[in-house]
Parts: structure tokens; sequence; C-alpha cells
């Protein structure tokens, strides 16, 4: 039963998550509990038969904002998973705050794992966004704004703080935010949750998570290499694009050379088919840019997912280890409940995992994409680059007598075919790179620790 005692205010105590003290719980579509472990009940000062069938929302400090939310229920509806960094108000009246994640689960209804934030400078970043968003929600509720109003303008103000620090939306804060917290905590923690002398079904499964969290390390450290990957792909295809754009290299400043010069014939030549190819290449350079923001995209989303999936290995061996703990002090009832409780969590994580091989597979479309839009953009400029040798043979900007108007035009296209030429062949060697990464090659391994954790055959 839902309780029926006014929400308590705060206290201004606070206690503090144990860098190890990982909790989750269900809920139903709606955000109704349905289930939670023994942390979560410890932290929250409230009884089991007080969150069973209560909103999600009995634990809502007054000082998060509404926009929060109203940011988490867009990406849950989207079907996505969420993390935000949340506080917490507890039955007595202390506060708690905690890096929360919510996910939607296969068979419908949520999982929330929340561990203790130990990422300090991203902690304050949100804290300080949430207190802005907080006081306009505030302002506007005073005005006379209903409340869902008044969330819809948190939310937007949330999102124009972030903008500020360099990020274009919500998720790519929470892409940064999770495999920071996630690769933090792992640092701070005593170690993966174990109990070596155990036997019997949960010793297995035990086991098997281990097995699935190792494959997860690795497949993050692939993730890391990809990520520095795609932003220097992204700079040096920032670069490109200023170098194609060269400002000197004008319809106007091409037009006004002197071409009954024989000594400067062959720069016209060379200039006049730079400047018809420079919408092509622009062209070129602008799907280039196109793909890369694509591929930086999926590689923060797989990065959040493998965080994820890290996240959720943990939270499964930890409440294993509560169980076995537990042992014969669990009724029946309680011993078929944690079991229940760990087919949602492992179902979680299985459906985590099978996002990954999709996503997998989108980086393998966008990486083919990049190469072959770089080669094109290659072929595309080989007539220029010729030109240029030729030119460049008989002189170029220092041969004796060029006028001075045609010095400098030479010496900026010299810059400009020689720039993306460099450039080019920089990015074709860092999107083989990207290529040669194979973010599936674990998968099958994967797997067959995947079906051991759900307790099936591994031949299944």
């Amino acid at each position: 039963m839902a309780p029926t005692a006014p929400k308590p205010a705060p206290s201004g105590a606070v206690h503090e998550v144990g860098v190890d003290e990982l909790f989750f719980s269900t809920t139903d579509a709606r955000g109704v509990i349905e289930r939670s472990n023994d942390v979560f009940v410890r932290l929250s000062h409230y009884g089991r038969e007080q969150l069973g069938g209560a909103p999600h929302n009995i634990i809502r400090h007054p000082e998060m904002p509404g926009g929060a939310f109203r940011a988490m229920w867009d990406t849950l509806e989207a079907g996505f998973p969420f993390a935000a960094y949340v506080r917490n108000l507890a039955a007595n009246g202390s506060e708690y705050d905690v890096l929360a994640t919510v996910t939607p689960l296969p068979g419908g209804g949520y999982l929330s794992v929340r561990t203790r934030p130990v990422v300090e400078e991203l902690y304050a970043t949100a804290t300080a966004v949430y207190a802005d968003a907080r006081a306009l929600e505030d302002e506007r509720l005073a005005a006379g704004v209903n409340r869902r109003d008044a969330a819809l303008d948190g939310a937007g103000r949330i999102l124009e703080l972030l903008a500020g620090e360099g990020l274009e939306d919500y998720e790519s804060f929470q892409n940064t935010v999770l495999p920071a917290e996630v690769s933090r905590r792992e640092e701070l923690s005593a170690g993966f949750p174990a109990r070596p002398g155990a036997t019997g079904p949960l010793a297995d499964r035990l086991a098997a998570v281990t097995a699935v969290s190792r494959a997860l390390e690795a497949r993050m450290a692939q993730q890391d290499e990809l990520s520095g990957l795609a932003h220097d792909l992204r700079r040096a295809s920032r670069r490109l694009a200023r170098a194609v754009e060269d400002p000197a290299l004008t319809a106007g400043a091409v037009a006004a050379l002197d071409r009954t010069d024989a000594r400067g014939a062959p720069l016209s030549q060379l200039l006049d088919l730079w400047l018809q190819m420079q919408p092509i290449v622009r062209t070129n350079v602008e799907r280039l840019q196109g793909a890369l923001a694509e591929l930086e995209r999926n590689v923060g989303r797989t990065r959040f997912r493998v965080a994820l999936a890290r996240l959720h290995t943990t939270m499964t061996a930890t409440f294993l280890v509560e169980i076995l703990d537990d042992g014969a002090g669990a009724s029946p009832q309680e011993a078929r409940e944690a079991l229940e409780d760990v087919d949602l969590l492992t179902g979680a994580l299985d459906d985590g995992v099978v996002r990954l091989g999709e996503q997998a597979r989108e980086h393998a479309r966008i990486a083919a994409l990049t190469a072959t839009t770089i080669q094109e953009t290659r072929r595309v400029l080989e007539i220029p680059r010729q030109l240029l040798a030729l030119w460049t043979a008989g002189g170029g900007s220092g041969a004796p007598g060029l006028p001075e108007p045609a010095v400098a035009l030479s010496r900026a296209a010299e810059r400009a075919v020689s720039s993306t030429d460099e450039l080019l062949e920089h990015l074709t060697a860092l999107a083989e790179q990207c290529r040669s990464v194979d973010v599936a090659s674990d998968e099958a391994g994967l797997r067959e620790s995947l079906l051991e954790l759900r307790g099936k055959p591994a031949a299944a």
C-alpha cells in the first residue's frame, strides 16, 4: 500500500550512499514501485510495505526541477534509457544524492539502478543547472503557470545551460556522465562482488555475470579508442572545411587576373578549375561532416550502453551476493521473489547487449560511409592537385615576374589544394583505424555468458 502520510519536509540532514551501495527498484509504466532491494529500503527510510505500490516520486526532493523529470519521461517514452543526477528525500527528512539510471524493461515497466555520484565536476555542473532551472520553475509557478508548463520551461532552461557547456542536448550530457561515473566508481570500489566459496545455481549465475562484466570491460576499452578516433575525425573535417573555403580564393579575385600574361596562364587554369570543383568538394565535405557527426553520436550512445550494461552487471552481482548472504534466513516466498528480481535484472542486461549488437552494426555502416565519402572527395581533388603540381614545378608563386595579385592567389591555391590533400590523407588513415576496430569481436562469448546467467544451457 502507498503511504497516506504527507511527504516529509527536508530537515537539512544528509546521508551519503557508499561507493559499493548499489540499489535498484522496478516500477510499472506509470512509475509505481513494484520491487526494490534492501539497500533502497534502508536508504529511503521507508518500510518495504510503504514503498510497494507507491509512486516513485515518494522520494523526490523539492529542490529537483520538474524539467529533469520531463526530460526523463521524454527519453523513456521514446524507448531509450536515461541517466541523471538526482537528489532524493528520505522518510525522515534527510537527503541523499545519487546517479540514477532508468531503463525500459523488455516486458514493460522500468528498472532504476542508483549509485553514489563520484565525478565531482560533472555533478557540480548538474547541480548548478538544476538550481537555475528550479528557480525559473518557481518563478513561473508564482506567476500562475501550471506545473506541467513550468516543468517544460525548466526542461528548456536545462538544455540552454547544457548548450553553454558545449553539449548539444541532454543525450550528449548523459552519454558523457554515465561512462565517466561508472569508470570512476569502479576505480574507487572494493572490487566486483564475489563469494569464492559459494556453490550452487546462484553461485553459477554469479560466475556468469562476472564473465559478462569482463567482456564488457574489453568492449569499453574499444569504445574509448573509438571515441578518440571520432573526435579526431571531426576535428580534421572542420579543418578540411576551412581549407576548402579559403577566403582569398574568390571568383572576383580570380576574374581580375590578367589572362593575357602568359606567365600566369597556368595559374588561371588552376584557379578556374578549383572554383568549378569547389561546390562539389563543399558538398562532399558537408556529407563527410554529417557522417562523422553520426559516427560520434553512435560512439557516444554505445559508450553509454556499455557503461549501463557494466552497471547492470555490478548490480546483478551485488544482488546475487545479497541473496547468497541471506542464505537460509529467507522464507520460500522471499527466495522466489529474489529469483524473480534476478531474472528482471538479467533481462535488462540481456536486452542491453542486444542493443549493443545493433549499434555495432550501425557503427560498421557509418564507418564504411565515412571512408567512401573521403575517397570520393579525394578523387574530386585529383585534377586540381595535378594542375597544382604542374604549376609549382614551373616555379609556382615564386616564378619571376609574376604580378603581385597572381602571387597572392597562387599562394592561396597552393595552400588550399595541398592542405585539403594532406587532411584527406589524414582522414583516410583515421577512418581505416575506425573501421579496423572489431566492435563485435566478443559477441559469441558474451552471448554464451548471458545464457548461463539466465540459467540456460550454453548451447541453447
